[in-house]
């Protein structure tokens, strides 16, 4: 040290508050940085909540849709089993007319 140590620990503190200026000034830009990428963040998840209410709202009607089409085919498979049975009832009609012909 010379003559004068309380200048030379000002200048050392100088220097320490000068570099801690630096750094603060280096985490103030980051942090910046994150807050920009924070609010970027903050509109996608935005978008995307958007989207799943669309998502949502599309899969109620998919499966109001469904309920539909699965009523039509239960009434699809009665109306088969009915036609079905049209060979069998042909035969008992043309034994009725056969017997009442044949009387």
């Amino acid at each position: 040290m010379g003559l004068n140590p309380v200048g030379e620990i000002l200048k050392r503190a100088d220097k320490t508050l000068a570099s801690a200026n630096v750094t603060l000034e280096t985490v103030g830009g980051t942090l910046t940085t994150v807050e920009g990428t924070l609010t970027t963040v903050e509109g996608t998840l935005s978008s995307v909540d958007q989207r799943m209410t669309t998502v949502d709202a599309t899969l109620a009607a998919t499966n109001e849709v469904l309920g539909q089409v699965q009523g039509l085919l239960t009434e699809l498979a009665e109306e088969i089993a009915l036609v079905k049975q049209l060979p069998e009832m042909k035969a008992m009609l043309e034994q009725i007319h056969a017997a009442v012909v044949g009387t």
